[in-house]
Order: structure tokens, then C-alpha cells, then sequence
């Protein structure tokens, strides 16, 4: 994949053209405008990340929670879920392309982040729509893994006769989130989390796929819970709009990319990082829904370590994607945060050190309190992810990246393939939306009436 990233740049290496937002303004009269939350260039945080910290922040933010759902897609979808999820890793190489290309479109200066880049293309309305599309995927994101990490340590200490609740162990792992996020003050100082996120996240990805592999419904029994022998689908269409959603969920990380690529010493090796860290994930992604799948077909659960014998690699794996989560949710919440915060002026150069600090602790505690009341309120793992996959990550995937390269590039100077694929991509993310947003709805009302 990181060969696709190349071949992407080269063919569509950028010819000059005139750049207006959706009021008609040239790039030249967008420069002029003191906003810091439009297109300005001042206040770039500092280049002091590796490419390889690079890598590791984006295979930590991507790879995780996704993982764990992905047999319970292919349950969905049937075999053609693998074809998805291949697909699916390479939009996400294309995005990553394209949104840090869209960066630089202006010819007198650098676009800092996700939004601005929204605001170049289609004005205040792109702006606008990628605060709430990322706002919904933070939301949600964070607000699973909080839902994740809560019930697996409920689970672990109620098997070892220590439970204390698990609303009380959601506001526990929401309180170590928030911590780690507060005290980050640019991308480049989660390298560390994202180093200890990817290799948790690593391990229990082995883990899970030996004990599944070990461990298959081959027949009838009752542990860990009652079951058959598995059966499979080869492709299941009603299923599909769903299953694209929760994949698209797992491949979310293009609002994170230009907060990643601005904290790299070497911006020229973007390509590189995203190619293959996307390559590593998809292959990784194919993995796990492939054994998962295999083992438990349709009775594949969701996460699928509720499926595998309640022993201690279980619990291992358990504890350790907990940690991953725990290590991921700060990285996803500060990269919001910092666009927010710079748009609402609060940083170091306006506010000076101390009053900054008191703000973003401010901000981000508030921020983090909605978050845990969603984990307390809809907790579903599969269905928030479902739900966040079809509102929010397939158009923040799918759609804005390739409708603002478009845009910004115009249509006449992008080559003919390039715009049947764009075009393409832009409609599959609009389906996903759709349908999948239809179908994640009707399995939480279920779940919901099923709680009941």
C-alpha cells in the first residue's frame, strides 16, 4: 500500500489553479483574513516527530477496538466482507493522500488542519460539517472504547469477586483517558502512548486469533456460552451497508492525519507512513475477520473475545486491549481538541502559559464528562460502533477528503480516472451513510428492547 500512496502522488502531482471558498473569495483574499479559525499558516506546532513515530501514531489511532468487531461483520456480510475490508484499506491510503495534499493547495501558504481544509473548498459550510462529522466520530470513538475497556475490566474483577460496578469501572477508565489527554499539548508527545497502544493492541490481536483458531465451534456445546456448529455465508446484501460501516469505523483516522503529518521532521515521507501503515492494518484486519469468521461464523459475537473459553489468555487479552484503549482514546480526543482550541484561541501565544492551561483543562474535562455520559447511556459496543461508522467516519473517510481535493484541484485538472474514483468513492460513502445508518438503528433498538 505504501507503493499505491506513491503511484496516487505521482499521478496526481498539483498544476496551479485559482482557489476560491464557497463566497467567491480567491486564495489571495481567503490569505488576508486575520481568523485563525479560516485558512491562516501562523502557529505551526513544531516538526519534531519521526516518521516512525509517525507510523505508530497512526497504526495506534486506526488498529484496536475495530479489530475486535470485524468477525462479527463478516457474520454480517458474509465472505465478500473480506473484498470489503481490502477496499476499504485502500481508501483510506487514497484519503491520506489526498487530505494532506489538500493542505498544501494554496499557493501563498499551508492549511494547519482537517477543517480548514473544509473551509478552502466549500466555505463555512465544509468547515462546519467536518467540526460535526469529527465531533461525532470523537464522541463515539472515545465513548466505545470507554464502553470497551469498562465492561472488560467489570467482567474480570467479577469473575475474581472485586466488582465495584461497571458504570463505576466506565468512569474509572474515562478518568485515566481524560488525564493523558490533558496533559497533551501536540501531536509529536503521543509517540510513547502510541508505542505502548500498538503493542497491546498487537498482542491481543495474537491472543485472540490463536484461541480462536484453537478454540472453533465445531459442534454443539456450551462454552462460553451455547453454541453449534458454525456456519457460513459466501455473501449476505442485506447485511453489507452495515458491514461497511462498522468497517469504516475501523479504518477512521483521516481527521487525526494532518495533526500527525504536522508534527513530522520529514513531511516528504507522508506517503511512506500512510501506505504502509494502512497496509499493515488492512493486513492485520484481513487476519483476525478471516480466523474469527472461520471459528464462530454465525454466531460471532461482538467483540469477538466474548466468543473464545473464559481462561487466562482471555483475560489477558482482555486487560490488554483495555490498555489499548486507554492509551488510544487520548490521542483520538487531543487531535480534536487541539483544532477546537486553536479556533476558540485557547493556546500559549493569545493566552500566555497558565491561563492556556486552566482553559484546556477546562475544555477537555467537559469534553471528556459528555463522552462518559454517552458510555453510561448507550452501552452497546457494537451498536455505537455501527452507529459512528454510518453517521460520521464513512463521509469523514469517503466523502470530504475526496469532495475538497476536487474542489480545491478543480474538476478539469484532475485526469479522468482520477474523477471516476473519486466519484466512485464519494457515492459509496453516501450509501454507507444511508443504509448503513438504517440498519445500525434497527439492531440498537433490538439490543434495546433486548436489555429490557
Amino acid at each position: 500500500m505504501a507503493e499505491i500512496a506513491r503511484n496516487i502522488s505521482r499521478v496526481e502531482s498539483w498544476t496551479p489553479s485559482v482557489v476560491t471558498d464557497k463566497d467567491g473569495r480567491t486564495e489571495s483574499e481567503i490569505g488576508t483574513q486575520p481568523s485563525q479559525d479560516e485558512v491562516a499558516v501562523a502557529g505551526q506546532p513544531q516538526r519534531t516527530g519521526s516518521s516512525f513515530g509517525a507510523f505508530l501514531n497512526l497504526i495506534c489511532v486506526v488498529i484496536g477496538t475495530g479489530s475486535l468487531n470485524l468477525p462479527n461483520t463478516l457474520r454480517r456480510s458474509g465472505w465478500i466482507g473480506v473484498l470489503l475490508i481490502a477496499v476499504s484499506g485502500m481508501i483510506g491510503v487514497l484519503s491520506g493522500v489526498l487530505v494532506v495534499s489538500s493542505l498544501n493547495m494554496l499557493s501563498h501558504g499551508r492549511l494547519r488542519n482537517f477543517n480548514q481544509i473544509g473551509y478552502a473548498a466549500f466555505g463555512r459550510a465544509g468547515r462546519y460539517a467536518i467540526y460535526f462529522f469529527h465531533l461525532v466520530y470523537v464522541i463515539g470513538a472515545v465513548g466505545d472504547y470507554v464502553i470497551l475497556s469498562g465492561e472488560s475490566f467489570h467482567q474480570i474483577a467479577s469473575k475474581n469477586g472485586h466488582d465495584i460496578g461497571k458504570g463505576a469501572w466506565k468512569v474509572i477508565c474515562a478518568l485515566v483517558m481524560w488525564l493523558a489527554c490533558v496533559s497533551l499539548k501536540q501531536m509529536s508527545e503521543a509517540a510513547l502512548l502510541s508505542f505502548f497502544g500498538f503493542a497491546t493492541s498487537m498482542l491481543t490481536i495474537v491472543i485472540g486469533v490463536v484461541q480462536a483458531f484453537m478454540h472453533p465451534f465445531r459442534s454443539n456445546g456450551n462454552e462460553p456460552v451455547e453454541h453449534h456448529a458454525a456456519t457460513h455465508d459466501i455473501a449476505n446484501g442485506s447485511g453489507v451497508a452495515v458491514a461497511l460501516a462498522t468497517i469504516s469505523f475501523a479504518f477512521s483516522a483521516v481527521a487525526v492525519m494532518p495533526s500527525i503529518e504536522t508534527s513530522m521532521r520529514r513531511p516528504d515521507h507522508w506517503n511512506t507512513v500512510v501506505g504502509s501503515s494502512m497496509g499493515v492494518v488492512t493486513s492485520t484486519y484481513l487476519f483476525v475477520a478471516i480466523i474469527g469468521y472461520w471459528a464462530f461464523g454465525d454466531q460471532t459475537l461482538s467483540p469477538f473475545l466474548d466468543n473464545l473459553p473464559q481462561n487466562a489468555a482471555t483475560e489477558a487479552a482482555k486487560i490488554l486491549i483495555s490498555l489499548h484503549v486507554i492509551l488510544a482514546a487520548p490521542i483520538i480526543a487531543a487531535s480534536f481538541a487541539f483544532e477546537l482550541e486553536t479556533t476558540l484561541g485557547i493556546t500559549r501565544e493569545q493566552m500566555g502559559k497558565a491561563k492556556e492551561l486552566v482553559y484546556r483543562v477546562l475544555f477537555r474535562t467537559l469534553f471528556f464528562a459528555a463522552i462518559t455520559g454517552v458510555a453510561l447511556g448507550i452501552p452497546f459496543f457494537g451498536d455505537v460502533m455501527s452507529l459512528v461508522g454510518a453517521f460520521s467516519t464513512s463521509v469523514l473517510l469517503c466523502v470530504i477528503p475526496t469532495a475538497c481535493y476536487l474542489k480545491l484541484k478543480g474538476w478539469s485538472n484532475v485526469q479522468w480516472h482520477m474523477r471516476i474514483v473519486g466519484v466512485a468513492v464519494i457515492a459509496l460513502g453516501v450509501y454507507i451513510c444511508v443504509m448503513g445508518a438504517k440498519g445500525a438503528i434497527e439492531d440498537l433498538r433490538t439490543d434495546i428492547a433486548n436489555e429490557k
